[in-house]
């Protein structure tokens, strides 16, 4: 291709005409205005006729969303303004809620320590009394064993002063009341 070709090439793709006009002025005669009227009036003929009615419903529906939302963002503006005027309230509450909780707490406390102190007064007085119990059954017991200790010592000492001072006569006169004994037994 050569370059005027290549220019001519150029200008007829561009402005869309087959032959280049370098300077000369262009004046715009009616047929420039009516063609593109009649097809502006073709295409809006055509749209008002069949896209009328889907583009009236999609507005319509656009419309109602549009609705929907704005009162939906009311209502969450709404609910959003009680829960700050809440929170506020609580706010302003809270100083007293601790002082509350706080006192409850203290209560709480107190209870439990009184709780707490009467079980193991309770406990005591239990481990008291089954001390005493058993201090008193070991005092027994060892009563015992010192008596049954007294009473055998006292035999093992007895034994020998007695077969001292027993004669034969007194052994005669212990088996006679013996076997005297043992006949009215019978």
């Amino acid at each position: 291709m050569s370059v005027p070709s290549r220019a001519k090439w150029r200008a007829w793709w561009w402005d869309g005409r087959s032959e280049v006009v370098e300077h000369a002025a262009h004046h715009a005669g009616i047929a420039d205005l009516l063609f593109p009227a009649i097809n502006f009036a073709i295409f809006a003929y055509v749209i008002v006729r069949f896209l009328a009615a889907p583009i009236r419903e999609f507005f319509r529906d656009r419309t109602d969303r549009l609705r929907g939302e704005l009162e939906a963002g009311a209502r969450a503006r709404e609910e959003a303004d009680r829960l700050r005027a809440q929170i506020e309230h609580d706010l302003a509450e809270l100083p007293g809620e601790q002082a509350r909780l706080k006192a409850d707490l203290l209560a709480t406390a107190e209870k439990a320590r009184a709780t707490l102190l009467a079980q193991g007064r309770e406990a005591a007085e239990r481990i008291r009394a089954d001390a005493l119990l058993v201090a008193d059954q070991e005092a027994q017991a060892a009563r015992r064993a010192v008596r049954a200790e007294v009473v055998e010592e006292a035999i093992r000492q007895a034994i020998p002063l007695v077969q001292a001072a027993l004669t034969p006569d007194d052994q005669a006169r212990f088996v006679r009341e013996f076997v005297e004994s043992v006949g009215h037994a019978q």
